[in-house]
């Protein structure tokens, strides 16, 4: 392809301009996608830990108060025994009563007669009327508040009936006259009556009626250790109100949030504790997400089979009640055995993802400000190098013409061109803007105008001389052969100066042709390093900034760390309960001293209350070690982050030693200087090479006057002399001068 000089130099310059700006383009790209990986991967990291600790931390709080609330059922188990012994022992009367049987799982009704159980010689009765008082249940739930029930036994299998109970039925009656099978309907034992029959207590969770209790039952034995019934103390699961609310306002992310299922049973997928308690007891076994896809049943089995401390997670996607969009969602999932509750702490990704979102915008923004900035000095760079194109190729076009034209033998046209030049320099409104600039181009100009100023010297000599010689001819025919080689070697002379003349021209066109293309590079690749150095400037500002976002994650990080310190003033305030606690158990055995026989019962109740506050004290201990765990865990936290922000650090290092390497580029451009020198200095040498031919010429006109003074003495060659004159003659009037 053949390109003029002008293109060269443009392309030259336009692609000195795009290769620095789709190498900053491509770094720019490939650190995007580096950095967006890197945060998206540690966010994830540290919201899985952050979502894991609070599923764990509810879970340590539902086994503390499983702990204390066990603690209380015992002791109230321990009052209603105490009742019982003051009563008189539990028999079995001779005397029968018919019952109406209810399965408190299937409602199945059945008729049957059983002997009447008596506390001491009293029949419990079988009222279902709270204002109906009935012996030791309704003393238990005076003392200690809690739920209380005498079972007896109705058969072999061990089908334990309600004959006197304070628990509640739907309808606001005692639930006397309903029974615990021993097999429950879908054919399992029921693990209740399994553990009573062997004679040992069951502690733990219970289905009593309708809800689910923290329950205690302890076999009742006749004087021949036969197991006629069994006692039962308990805790409604939802009257713990405390604990729902403390899991209800516990917050995750920004609109997170912990969630409590059902594990097993036909309840299984059931709410216990949903968002603000608006989904309580709905069955969501069934959800499906928008891929079909069953994931409450997916929470549930990965859940069960998790041991104590071990999590599991989930990520789908959730709509909440009021809300119009479906989000994703991720949970961490912990399941509590004791009560078969499947805890889940959710948060949404659009939470955690805020601070990806935040640099990928700023990358982005970046990447957009380098495509319009490298676009501007693309647009720019051709501008410019359009401009100095013609500067450079304009002068040299001049010198082409008037080269052709002296080589045409139209002396005068290339004067009279160079002629126009330099009066068009001298007029201000019409100034060559070629002109303005005395450099080498010009110089090569101005060396051939010189060049030309001679050629019209020697050809007009040339021509005078010829016009002498044929007015002389008669008196110099005679010496006319003496003279030939004289003239023979004026015209050999003459070619060489021709000759020399024309290379001279080609090798300044050549020479001045390479110097302006090295120049334009290295004034532009100079311009493009500044530039690349100013873009790496701005990187090394957005990855500071991303200091400054890992350093925020840090200070939340911080603020979680504050909340659990107040969680241990909390444990504090629940120390100095228990010593409260302490003083009026001992307050209230003083009394009971002082009451005598009176004072027994109250007595024992004293005991137990001093003793519940004994081992609030040591659930108050387990709470404080719990919340050093949790602030060990945000302190770990707080590392990470830290980890994360020194790798952007480096980062920053790594970039401030490629603006180091642009550095150095910059320095070897400049360092192509001496170059430019050395091409100037060859100028030079063509100038003087145009001396040496002036000089020459000068001494071709210093022979031609030896000739004219042999002429005088050759006046017999005049006739040989006269052909000389002519053939010399219309030589020389090919060329045209200016007289």
């Amino acid at each position: 392809m053949n390109l003029t000089m002008r293109k060269k130099i443009i392309g030259l310059v336009i692609l000195s301009v795009i290769i620095p700006v789709m190498i900053m383009y491509i770094l720019i790209v490939k650190f995007q996608g580096i950095t967006k990986k890197k945060a998206e991967d540690e966010l994830d990291k540290i919201s899985r830990l952050n979502i894991a600790q609070i599923a764990k931390d509810v879970s340590g709080l539902c086994e503390v108060t499983n702990d204390l609330v066990q603690i209380k059922i015992d002791n109230d188990l321990n009052v209603a025994r105490e009742i019982i012994k003051q009563n008189g022992f539990i028999n079995i009367g001779s005397e029968t009563v018919e019952w109406e049987v209810i399965n408190q799982y299937n409602n199945a009704l059945q008729r049957l007669k059983l002997p009447r159980m008596n506390i001491g010689r009293t029949w419990f009765g079988k009222s279902r009327d709270f204002s109906t008082a009935t012996p030791v249940v309704d003393e238990v739930k005076k003392l200690v508040g809690g739920t209380c029930t005498i079972f007896q036994r109705m058969n072999d299998r061990g089908d334990m009936l309600r004959i006197a109970t304070n628990v509640e039925n739907l309808d606001n009656t005692r639930a006397t006259g309903t029974y615990i099978p021993a097999v429950n309907p879908n054919g399992a034992v029921n693990p209740v009556i399994e553990k009573v029959l062997k004679g040992e207590t069951y502690r733990g969770l219970a289905y009593v009626v309708n809800a689910w209790y923290i329950a205690s039952y302890e076999p009742i034995q006749d004087k021949n250790d036969t197991i006629i019934g069994m006692l039962y103390v308990g805790e409604k699961l939802e009257s713990v109100t405390s604990l729902r609310t403390a899991i209800m306002n516990i917050v995750v992310g920004k609109t997170g949030y912990v969630w409590v299922l059902q594990g097993t049973g036909g309840n299984r997928g059931s709410y216990i504790i949903s968002k603000d308690g608006e989904r309580d007891k709905e069955n969501i076994w069934d959800a499906v997400d928008s891929e079909g896809n069953y994931f409450v049943q997916s929470i549930i089995k990965k859940a069960l089979p998790l041991g104590k401390g071990e999590v599991a997670y989930e990520k789908y996607p959730w709509k909440n009640v009021g809300e119009d969009t479906v989000r994703n969602k991720i949970a961490a999932i912990v399941y509590f055995k004791p009560w078969d509750w499947v805890i889940g702490a959710g948060i949404y990704e659009e939470d955690y993802q805020q601070a990806k979102y935040e640099i990928d915008k700023a990358t982005s923004r970046l990447l957009f400000h380098l495509i319009i900035g490298g676009f501007i000095i693309i647009v720019i760079a051709t501008i410019f190098a359009n401009y100095m194109g013609n500067r450079m190729v304009k002068p040299l076009d001049l010198i082409t013409r008037v080269a052709k034209k002296i080589a045409a033998g139209d002396v005068s046209g290339a004067r009279k061109e160079l002629t126009d030049v330099s009066m068009k320099s001298g007029r201000k409104k019409q100034k060559e803007h070629f002109i303005q600039n005395h450099d080498e181009t010009v110089q090569l100009l101005e060396a051939f105008g010189t060049m030309a100023e001679s050629l019209n010297s020697l050809i007009g000599q040339v021509h005078r001389s010829g016009i002498q010689v044929t007015t002389s001819a008669t008196e110099i025919s005679a010496s006319i052969k003496q003279l030939q080689a004289t003239v023979s070697e004026q015209a050999a002379s003459s070619k060489e100066v021709s000759v020399t003349s024309k290379e001279i021209a080609s090798t300044a066109v050549e020479l001045a042709n390479t110097m302006d293309k090295v120049s334009e590079t290295v004034d532009n690749t100079a311009t493009r390093a500044d530039s690349g150095r100013s873009n790496l400037n701005n990187m090394e500002t957005v990855m500071n900034r991303l200091v400054d976002a890992t350093s925020k994650i840090s200070s939340k990080l911080a603020i979680i760390n504050e909340k659990t310190k107040k969680i241990s003033s909390i444990g504090i305030t629940i120390s100095k309960i228990s010593d409260q606690t302490h003083l009026l158990s001992l307050n209230a055995a003083i009394e009971a001293e002082k009451a005598g026989e009176y004072g027994k019962g109250f007595s024992v109740v004293a005991q137990e209350i001093s003793r519940l506050a004994d081992q609030t004290s040591i659930a108050t201990g387990d709470i404080e070690y719990m919340v050093k765990e949790m602030q060990s865990s945000v302190s770990s936290g707080v590392m990470e982050m830290d980890k994360f922000t020194d790798e952007v650090r480096e980062g920053v290092h790594e970039l401030e030693s490629i603006g180091e390497q642009f550095g150095g580029i910059i320095e070897q451009v400049r360092a192509l200087v001496p170059d430019f020198e050395a091409a100037k200095e060859g100028m030079h040498g063509q100038e003087d090479g145009a001396h040496q031919i002036s000089e020459a010429i000068v001494q071709l006109s210093e022979t031609a006057e030896q000739t004219k003074e042999s002429l005088h003495e050759f006046k017999l060659a005049t006739d040989q002399l006269n052909e000389a004159v002519q053939g010399l003659q219309n030589e020389v009037s090919r060329f045209r001068i200016m007289e």
